[in-house]
């Protein structure tokens, strides 16, 4: 969850004018992991973004068996509109309709991967 909220809500320096060589040299400077996954490659990132809220699902339906899964459905689109929401203030970031389609294809994934293991059970 740590890791989650960190690289959500972690500020993303704005770069003059973005070219390739600007990027090169910023990453180099700046060690940080955190750099490095936000100016990833955007298929990378937008893969990352179909499982992003994949564990978290998992983890409240076994934490709280008796929550229904119309109610983790709902509370992670929240927390998908939520992330959204919250990337538009924060420099350098972007809120993208696109993300927020992801992070509930994530949550779907999850309530079908918890579907099928209480069924292995």
């Amino acid at each position: 969850m740590a890791t989650l909220i960190t690289f959500v809500f972690f500020p993303r320096p704005v770069l003059v004018n973005g070219s390739p060589s600007e990027l090169a040299a910023f990453l180099e400077s700046h060690a940080n992991l955190f750099y490095k996954i936000l100016y990833a490659d955007a298929r990378i990132v937008a893969i990352a973004n179909f499982f992003m809220l994949t564990p978290l699902v998992i983890v409240i339906q076994f934490a709280v068996p008796t929550l229904k899964k119309r109610k983790i459905f709902f509370l992670g689109i929240s927390l998908s509109l939520a992330i959204e929401l919250t990337q538009i203030v924060i420099p350098g970031r972007v809120s993208e309709f696109a993300d927020f389609i992801s992070n509930t294809v994530s949550v779907i994934i999850g309530l079908l991967l918890v579907r099928f293991l209480q069924r292995k059970q």
